[in-house]
């Protein structure tokens, strides 16, 4: 097998589109600063005239945006690009960390909203990024652009270089009926960007601008809901999109004809039009409706459908690896899994993957288990740099759940924390790669500890499903995974839907769903390297155990259930998939 990727390309695909200051631009900056140290160092200088006052600046012309469509030639495409300036029209210099900008937008039925900023002269790691929920007209969602102490203040007159502020979606978005929308490719004057106070509420604290207003009715009714029985235990589900809703309530009931209540609640929060409905009797017909929810209230019901769930046990075949083995050499290790050692992406360009780099080591929570641990090293250079990646010999995994207890590490296993580096651990599963294979498929458990791929240094998991080569969709969860998790994905003929630690994290839709069989990875790998260090520094991951079931979906618990019980057992491997 001889695998290649195309992450890093997809990554990188916003590289060179940043503009950058000029020589001219840096030292009127620098003279600026200059003049401010020199004014505050004055102790004749009044308070106001150093930073911000006691009272506040509240109002509405402190400040004027400028504001540059980026990206004005597609607007219905995947992502909003705005070139966003702000002057400080007040008397005294005034501390960004002290104001926020809010972007306002509607996200048009996406599930994902992923704010990033791509390019600020100061640095944007001096930005920090949240977004926000309204019920507006032209605006159900706001990207807030804050600031850090780092980036110092705003002198009086002065206007900041363009920060240029990506959002990406996981699907197609119409930008013209966004309240921030304009078409201008060239900086003018906007007062539908707005700068608050920091800390406000979505529209207090206002400096700049005018905010939208009103409000919305509550969505419709779902249309088109459908339950299909996608094993003995699971029933997927899938309806229409609600316009205007943000999220979607699931119910369930044994009675045809039920009224939705407390007592048939199963699922609220749900941002896709998809659901697995898990857990289930076999052979028994379940009912099920659908509300839609937004700022203003849950809609009417959907219609109802129902589905009986298939008969006899719910795990008819199944594959399950504690990595009991005395090595990686191990003729059991090796009748299962092969070690990557041939060169190619996806890592930095140079970098070796070496078989030396997995190895079975001593659970340190428990004395009688083994994890097997994915290693990956560098000095700051490709040539220097090395990879580690396990692979099962079998293609032969499709539609079931998929399921990992893993131990991601933040800090190196041995050198310095360096948050250039950018090493990517890994769970997921792939068809053999071809370019334009119609048939190729992959879907990614992607965890960086330092960030990347547009998140600065925030520790990222990022969960992508690939349909084709050069066709993906990838939701992304901004927070720390330091430690052991369970990661499990359901994988049906209608959807893709990843789990952390029981909680649902995304569903992508059927045009992801594997066509043929695939195999099943783990990795460790960098994307990006500190160049300017050049100590040695080496990443790991721990792989407590891996397992699978064929047309059956099951929760987190049962995954754990099902473990527990092999051990318990002392079954250390089982293979019965065909």
């Amino acid at each position: 097998m001889n695998s290649n990727y195309l992450h890093a390309v997809e990554r990188v695909r916003w590289t060179g589109r940043r503009t950058r200051v000029t020589l001219l631009e840096r030292m009127a900056e620098l003279l600026r600063a200059r003049a401010l140290r020199l004014a505050c160092l004055s102790i004749f200088v009044a308070l106001s005239t150093c930073g911000h006052s006691i009272g506040s600046f509240a109002g509405t012309t402190d400040f004027t945006v400028q504001y540059s469509n980026y990206d004005a030639a597609a607007p219905n495409d995947t992502i909003v690009e705005a070139g966003i300036k702000i002057r400080n029209n007040t008397a005294a210099p005034i501390p960004l960390s002290s104001i926020v900008i809010r972007y306002w937008f509607t996200k048009n039925g996406a599930t994902t909203v992923a704010p990033a900023c791509w390019w600020w002269s100061s640095g944007c790691r001096r930005i920090t990024l949240t977004t926000g929920t309204v019920s507006s007209t032209g605006a159900d969602r706001y990207v807030q652009i804050g600031f850090t102490s780092a980036a110092g203040s705003l002198a009086a007159g002065a206007t900041t270089q363009p920060i240029d502020l990506g959002i990406e979606f996981n699907t197609n978005v119409v930008e013209t009926d966004d309240y921030s929308y304009g078409n201008q490719t060239t900086f003018s004057d906007s007062s539908r960007i707005t700068v608050h106070d920091a800390g406000s509420a979505p529209t207090g604290g206002l400096r700049s601008g005018t905010p939208p207003s009103g409000s919305v009715s509550p969505p419709p009714a779902p249309i088109s809901l459908t339950a299909t029985a996608s094993s003995a235990s699971a029933i997927s589900l899938s309806w229409a999109a609600s316009s205007g809703a943000t999220s979607y309530d699931v119910y369930r009931s044994t009675t045809s004809g039920f009224t939705p209540g407390t007592g048939s609640h199963i699922a609220s929060g749900v941002t896709s039009t998809s659901h697995d409905s898990t857990g289930l009797a076999a052979s028994t017909t379940y009912y099920y409706k659908v509300t839609a929810l937004n700022a203003g209230g849950a809609s009417a019901a959907s219609n109802q459908a129902s589905a009986t769930t298939r008969a006899g046990s719910a795990v008819t075949a199944e594959f399950f690896d504690d990595f009991s083995y005395n090595g990686t050499s191990d003729a059991n290790f090796t009748s299962w899994w092969s070690l990557r050692s041939w060169s190619g992406a996806p890592g930095v360009s140079g970098a070796a993957w070496l078989e030396s780099n997995v190895s079975l080591v001593a659970d340190p929570q428990s004395s009688t288990n083994k994890l097997m641990r994915l290693e990956a090293s560098t000095s700051g250079t490709g040539a220097t740099t090395s990879q580690a990646e396990v692979i099962t010999n079998a293609q032969k995994f499709r539609f079931g759940t998929y399921a990992a207890r893993i131990k991601f590490n933040d800090t190196p296993l041995s050198g310095t924390r360096f948050y250039a580096d950018k090493p990517v651990e890994t769970f997921f599963t792939l068809t053999e790669w071809a370019v334009g294979d119609p048939d190729y498929s992959e879907q990614d458990f992607e965890y960086m500890p330092n960030g990347g791929w547009g998140q600065g240094n925030t520790s990222t998991m990022w969960l992508t499903s690939w349909e084709t080569s050069d066709v993906n969709v990838s939701s992304l969860v901004s927070a720390n995974f330091n430690g052991f998790h369970t990661l499990v994905l359901h994988v049906t003929s209608t959807s893709i839907s990843y789990y952390i630690d029981g909680v649902h994290r995304a569903t992508h839709g059927s045009m992801y769903v594997p066509e043929v069989d695939q195999f099943i990875f783990f990795n460790l790998w960098y994307d990006e390297l500190d160049a300017a260090k050049g100590s040695s520094r080496t990443y790991h991951e721990d792989v407590d155990w891996v397992y699978f079931a064929e047309d059956a979906i099951l929760s987190s618990t049962e995954v754990d259930a099902k473990v527990a019980n092999f051990r318990s057992s002392s079954i250390f491997r089982r293979d019965t998939v065909p």
